[in-house]
């Protein structure tokens, strides 16, 4: 399937072309560059070093995420409350209506603040922290959110704007 795949690629990136090769002589081609190959193409990256990551990854003392005690009554179901996540919130993209919802908060960076600061638990691929969750951005990135992003296109009572 992947070759179908890839067949089909080569052909709607070459449309311009008057004459298009046809799927033999594609394979032919591929399997003679696939030939070629030395143990050098597979084991040279062109991407970056891997680098140690200076920040560590698990979150340490007392910030532990809490799930919301708050309900709310929908078509008479009671469920748990979501509130937007921080770090999603900061880093939604300027059309998008909202980020993430989580119910769960950090107790500690709550303390002082108008509301809870609600932290979801995921991977969402935030740019530059590829690979965190959001907790860990908000604690060990952000240190506690002291250094969030003040610049930020929301309303939001928990990260103090300049």
């Amino acid at each position: 399937m992947a070759l179908v795949n890839a067949y089909i690629v080569y052909r709607k990136l070459w449309e311009r072309k008057p004459r298009k090769d046809s799927h033999f002589i594609f394979l032919a081609r591929l399997h003679k560059d696939l030939i070629e190959q030395t143990e050098a193409c597979f084991t040279h990256s062109r991407a970056a070093p891997n680098v140690a990551a200076e920040i560590p990854s698990v979150v340490q003392g007392e910030h532990k995420l809490t799930q919301t005690t708050d309900y709310r009554m929908n078509n008479g179901v009671q469920r748990l409350r979501q509130r937007q996540c921080k770090v999603c919130s900061c880093y939604k993209p300027e059309g998008n209506k909202r980020g993430g919802t989580s119910s769960y908060y950090c107790a500690p960076c709550s303390q002082g603040k108008k509301g809870p600061i609600t932290l979801c638990n995921k991977e969402r691929g935030h740019p530059n922290n590829e690979g965190l969750t959001c907790t860990q951005i908000w604690h060990l990135v952000w240190q506690n959110g002291e250094f969030a992003p003040k610049t930020s296109h929301i309303r939001d009572l928990g990260v103090a704007k300049e």
